[in-house]
């Protein structure tokens, strides 16, 4: 087939390989598609190193999974998001030549699909424009919109709104909307916390007890500090409830975060020692502010913190159905096509809550400045990372991330609910910052390099490249033989954590794919190390024995985590002995499990039943993120007493066989 040429127009004309019928792709024409569980569509494209791309797969009646592969064949973006309506992808050519887009089913699915180019055209220079450009999927007056707002020099440069706020009643976004800010939240939750420590009325190392005495939970002492950096060993509330079959639609009692503290009798880890996320511990806190000041949780943020500031438009949701003037609706894809709005958290105030617009978060920025509201003492101990009992420092300060980007220090939060998605980012070197924020679940917050770039250029470092990972002293720099593919394939458990990743190869190709989750192409640096593709910062590193077997791994992902392969046996164990009632008194739920079609299943009262793959041993996975690992113990006879369950931020929950 011959060569697509990049038509003078600067139209970016797609040409699909045999595997389905040939056609060219203009930007606004769509290409009806189907998937079986194993086909896969090929879109090829030629592209300049200064164009914009943005595009969708509209996922008719099929969740689907879109990768970007550059001129070299190297996957460069992988989009999955929403199980319906458009998966959109977008991104900017770093070379120019011939890109490749795949499009394949998520988890075997089968259906129909439609492919749109939006746009191809030359990358806009100009930062407004630029702004304008990648904001293209929240624009027009039948989409959930999106705000963002820029500041430089302590000054707003830029602020505008994309799209619609509320679809029903055709109200556009505007940098005056309020927006559901989600976990980004914390930090003023944190700010609550030291205003309250500045009046000597709270102390960020007593033991919370102190400020909520109904507590009782597990004993030692679990203190503010750790609450607001994520060290307790506290259950992470929105990972444990959904372990009962309640859902993110579900409102939340504003009891619920105590109880769930008082029904925890072990800690996860030794407060201080580990960083785990926790929303449990900033509802709490929230709820200790209450108590010590007086004073409501919305009185009390628009009396202490908003309305010094002038956050006139600023407040903080405490209740399902809670009336906000101007602010936006949140937007899930709906099954049957288009949208259906949702309700975002209520009671997880202090975690999450606060309603803002792109204009008064600017106010916030600058108090990181100016200090108005908090003092230097506040900020210091907001912007100081948390240093574990190891020595080790997090990236992590109160209620706020605490990191560096191309040279300048950068104080971050991400913040995601039911819709709303949210990126804060504050440069304080620069008094620069940006907010992003959208009612579309469509939304990623991997944008706002790009549009910080743009805004903030000048003032940043050059951007590193793409380095492979160093390799082990004991290998040289040659990509893997086929044989060596061979030895690394197989499963990996994790040492100390509930987590093992199966290598598998296709094709000469090495696959990773961890218990639960998507399949992650691993491209070698040397014969030893390779790179998870389309996950930054991700790779792996095998140790190869004298015989060049391999039974060892490091994963580096942040740390380093060491791995051992485990034997897989070809039987898998007698089922039947699994099987039975299991209640979690913590939890207050009860799953059984039954053999069915010559599989473990699970069922629950709420949940839809879900299978439990054996993986080794006595380890099964548990096929659904809110339930994903599970170890079963024995009692000294040998038969199984129970298990325990995880699902990352939550692990170690106890159910116990039972007999009624």
């Amino acid at each position: 087939m011959p060569l697509l040429r990049l038509l003078p127009t600067a139209l970016l004309l797609l040409s699909v390989l045999p595997s389905t019928a040939q056609q060219h792709l203009r930007p606004g024409d769509r290409v009806e598609g189907s998937l079986t569980p194993s086909s896969k569509d090929v879109y090829t494209f030629d592209a300049r190193e200064d164009f914009y791309l943005y595009g969708y797969v509209d996922q008719v009646t099929v969740d689907v999974v879109v990768h970007v592969f550059d001129p070299a064949g190297k996957q460069i973006g992988e989009f999955d998001s929403p199980a319906r309506g458009p998966e959109p992808f977008q991104f900017s050519p770093e070379s120019t030549g011939r890109y490749r887009v795949e499009v394949t089913s998520f988890e075997g699915a089968e259906g129909a699909y439609e492919m749109v180019l939006v746009a191809a055209e030359p990358k806009a220079t100009n930062p407004r424009k630029l702004v304008d450009q990648m904001m293209m999927p929240f624009s027009g007056n039948d989409v959930p919109g999106a705000a963002i707002s820029i500041l430089l020099d302590g000054k707003v440069e830029f602020a505008r709104g994309y799209g619609m706020a509320n679809l029903a009643y055709d109200i556009p976004m505007t940098d005056e909307t309020g927006m559901s800010i989600a976990s980004v939240s914390k930090q003023f939750t944190a700010m609550a916390v030291m205003l309250m420590v500045n009046e000597g009325k709270m102390d960020l190392d007593a033991d919370i007890r102190t400020y909520l005495p109904d507590l009782e939970g597990p004993e030692g002492t679990i203190t503010p500090r750790q609450m607001l950096n994520h060290t307790t060993g506290l259950r992470e509330i929105l990972n444990f409830l959904p372990m009962a079959g309640k859902t993110f639609a579900d409102a939340m009692r504003t009891t619920e975060p105590q109880e769930v503290f008082n029904r925890q009798r072990l800690l996860q880890n030794e407060p201080g020692s580990e960083y785990n996320y926790n929303n449990t511990t900033f509802m709490l806190l929230a709820r200790a502010v209450e108590n010590v000041s007086g004073q409501d949780w919305k009185t009390y943020m628009e009396e202490r913190i908003f309305k010094p500031l002038g956050m006139g438009n600023t407040t903080v949701k405490t209740e399902v159905g809670q009336v906000i003037p101007g602010a936006s609706q949140g937007y899930a894809m709906s099954e049957h096509g288009g949208y259906r709005a949702v309700i975002d958290f209520a009671e997880a105030y202090g975690a999450s809550s606060v309603n803002t617009t792109a204009r008064d978060i600017t106010k916030w920025m600058l108090n990181y400045r100016d200090m108005t509201v908090g003092g230097p003492a506040a900020i210091e101990a907001m912007t100081t990372r948390a240093i574990l009992t190891s020595g080790d420092t997090t990236g992590y300060g109160l209620g706020l991330g605490v990191t560096e980007w191309r040279g300048q220090r950068l104080w971050t939060h991400t913040g995601g609910e039911t819709a709303h998605r949210t990126w804060f980012g504050y440069f304080p070197d620069i008094e620069a910052g940006m907010f992003i924020s959208s009612a579309n679940p469509a939304y990623s917050n991997g944008m706002w390099t790009d549009i910080a770039e743009a805004w903030f250029g000048e003032y940043l470092e050059p951007a590193e490249e793409d380095s492979p990972v160093t390799a082990a002293p004991d290998t040289d720099t040659t990509t893997p033989t086929p044989e060596q593919l061979e030895a690394i394939a197989g499963l990996y458990q994790f040492i100390g954590a509930p987590l093992q990743i199966a290598y598998s190869v296709e094709d000469g190709t090495l696959f990773a794919q961890a218990t639960g989750q998507p399949k992650f192409e691993v491209q070698p640096s040397s014969d030893s190390t390779f790179v998870f593709v389309g996950v930054p910062g991700a790779s792996v590193t095998f140790h190869y024995a004298a015989d060049g077997s391999v039974h060892r791994g490091t994963h580096h992902q942040g740390v380093d985590s060491p791995m051992e392969k485990i034997d897989v046996p070809e039987e898998g164990p007698d089922l039947t002995a699994f099987q039975g009632r299991y209640w979690s008194a913590e939890l207050e739920t009860l799953y059984t499990l039954v053999v069915q079609d010559e599989g473990l299943q699970a069922r629950h009262r709420w949940i839809d039943p879900f299978p439990v793959v054996h993986v080794t041993g006595d380890q099964f996975s548990g096929g659904q993120w809110f339930i994903g690992q599970i170890e079963f113990m024995r009692a000294p006879d040998g038969t199984v007493a129970g298990f325990t369950a995880g699902n990352g931020r939550t692990r170690g929950v106890w159910f116990e066989k039972v007999t009624w």
